[in-house]
């Protein structure tokens, strides 16, 4: 019990005393600023509107087929719909409910009532009626015999009967059904037309067999592109791995964007949908306020919908959405890439909670990391404030953030130990730049392997490759000492030295892999373990002197 108090206090004292100078992302104490920094830009919702997959609504629809004897209805009894679906609204109370949801990757929730006109799309929604602090109410259809998540309250807002026409014919449960001659098309029109959401020209009274037929095989495919303009390539380039949606009252489908920002759902509808994004994979999810999931909410329409976020030959990053997708795309290709096979930042499974990157739109504090505080699973891990930036520069940052919390995550003892020197019983500036430099040597790896490799621009330099940061004497940006170039240089063939002069880094090791280093970081304790570590993996046989020397031109 003692060793759990002090492990408490431990995590309390790091959590209040982490702090950084840098402007890319460091260790910080938490944030006090909970309150969003886009006050604009919230969805706005119109009238509620009849929902035609209630189960009601579709009795009655069932009823009215019967009576103008339409053909496959008139043996069936309202009573032989039962239920296929819940319309579910949960409550969690806090952060580690809505995490339970999270982990459920069949639940498709959506922060806004699904039975209400959307007025006018933004880029999040908070229910006005939550108590602060809270998370904002979740909305799903979920089948009937679903288990649904235990610890958070819920409400059973209606009962709906909804088909998948797309698995009904190869479905033996629907072949036995007492609704197995239901033709579903002519329900689900007459329900929408009976709660008045039919569009005109899709109604049942269409005369005509061909008109008939024509509507029968008038099915789209959710389809289209999501791009984001590049400030390197000066063009719109694809976002990979995007959550899509389209939904039409509790009917959803979604999918997600390839490598070149394209997308085509499986599944299908008739009438219109309405479009989202929402920024959110199982193991990272992107939030517009402190405790507001962003999302992007597109249009009703009917057909595919392509959309370029961010602006043409923009200096830096002033468009909210363009902002998500940077970070996305980087936490992305962090987790789900193939990242030099370096260990991957916390992933969500049970007991462990989902990463949330709060996007502030600002500039002012710098960008930073609370790990210590992803086990609690109530606030955001991660806060990248690099609004007006270049689009690289936030890719960059948002790596170095989750830099860090891989390393916490491969090894929390390391971590601990370094991070207790670095801020709290000595500031010691070789332990800082211990944690520091392999998040800033992470940030410039991946970053360039993404415009010389995915976009072929082999002349790409990310951040200069960090080979104009001067020494101890010769700087006056004391952040040369911390966030150093000595990851590069145990990986490039460059020697500032004899290129720059002596106020640069005498560098005549090269040859190791990112990889490698991280091998080597694993377990570092400070600064000379970190180097010695780094000697017992030599690629190159070089002389350990040389090695020495490196790691002294910032510290002995």
């Amino acid at each position: 019990m003692k060793h759990l108090k002090f492990f408490v206090v431990l995590n309390i004292v790091l959590l209040t005393l982490f702090s950084c100078q840098k402007d890319d992302g460091c260790i910080m104490p938490p944030s006090t600023d909970t309150k969003s920094s886009n006050p604009d830009g919230m969805v706005q919702l119109g009238k509620k509107l009849e929902n035609p997959y209630s189960l009601k609504n579709m009795r009655k629809a069932l009823k009215e087929l019967k009576q103008a004897g339409f053909k496959s209805s008139v043996n069936m009894a309202e009573q032989d719909l039962q239920p296929t679906h819940l319309y579910v609204k949960f409550i969690p109370k806090n952060e580690e409910e809505l995490d339970l949801l999270k982990v459920d990757t069949t639940l498709i929730l959506y922060d806004y009532p699904l039975d209400y006109e959307i007025e006018e799309g933004g880029s999040y929604y908070r229910d006005p009626a939550v108590p602060e602090g809270q998370p904002t109410y979740q909305y799903a259809a979920v089948e009937v015999d679903k288990t649904l998540p235990k610890g958070v309250a819920y409400e059973i807002l209606d009962e709906a009967f909804m088909l998948d026409e797309d698995e009904i014919a190869d479905s033996p449960q629907r072949k036995s059904s007492p609704t197995s001659d239901i033709d579903w098309l002519a329900l689900e029109t007459k329900a929408y037309e009976i709660t008045g959401n039919l569009e005109e020209e899709d109604s049942l009274q269409t005369k005509g067999f061909f008109s008939r037929l024509f509507k029968r095989g008038n099915k789209w495919h959710p389809a289209g592109r999501i791009r984001v303009y590049d400030h390197v390539t000066h063009s719109y380039v694809g976002v990979s791995g995007v959550k899509v949606r389209a939904r039409a009252f509790l009917k959803t489908r979604y999918g997600y964007t390839d490598n070149n920002g394209n997308y085509r759902f499986a599944g299908t509808f008739r009438g219109k949908a309405n479009y989202d994004i929402k920024w959110d994979r199982h193991h990272f999810s992107i939030r517009s306020a402190f405790l507001v999931q962003a999302i992007f909410n597109g249009p009703k329409r009917k057909g595919d919908w392509s959309v370029d976020l961010g602006y043409r030959n923009s200096i830096g990053v002033k468009d909210k959405q363009q902002y998500f997708a940077l970070i996305h795309q980087a936490a992305l290709d962090y987790y789900y890439g193939g990242r030099f096979g370096l260990s991957s930042p916390p992933r969500n499974n049970t007991l462990k909670p989902q990463i949330k990157i709060l996007a502030y739109q600002t500039d002012r504090k710098k960008s930073h990391v609370e790990p210590y505080f992803r086990t609690l699973g109530i606030l955001p891990t991660i806060y990248i404030r690099k609004w007006g930036l270049s689009s690289d520069r936030i890719y960059g940052v948002t790596i170095h953030e989750l830099a860090h919390m891989a390393h916490w995550d491969m090894d929390r003892n390391a971590f601990r130990s370094l991070a207790l020197k670095a801020y709290i019983i000595s500031k010691n500036k070789s332990c800082q730049a211990v944690i520091e430099s392999w998040a800033t040597g992470v940030e410039w790896a991946l970053t360039t392997y993404r415009y010389r490799n995915k976009y072929r621009i082999p002349s790409y330099k990310y951040r200069y490759n960090l080979q104009y940061k001067k020494l101890a004497g010769y700087t006056e940006n004391q952040e040369d000492l911390i966030y150093t170039s000595i990851i590069v240089d145990l990986m490039d063939n460059e020697n500032q030295r004899y290129r720059w002069g002596i106020k640069y880094p005498m560098d005549r090791v090269s040859g190791y892999t990112i990889k490698q280093i991280e091998n080597a970081l694993r377990g570092a304790r400070s600064w000379n373990q970190f180097r010695d570590r780094v000697k017992n993996i030599n690629p190159s046989n070089h002389d350990n002197a040389q090695i020495d020397e490196l790691f002294a031109n910032w510290y002995n």
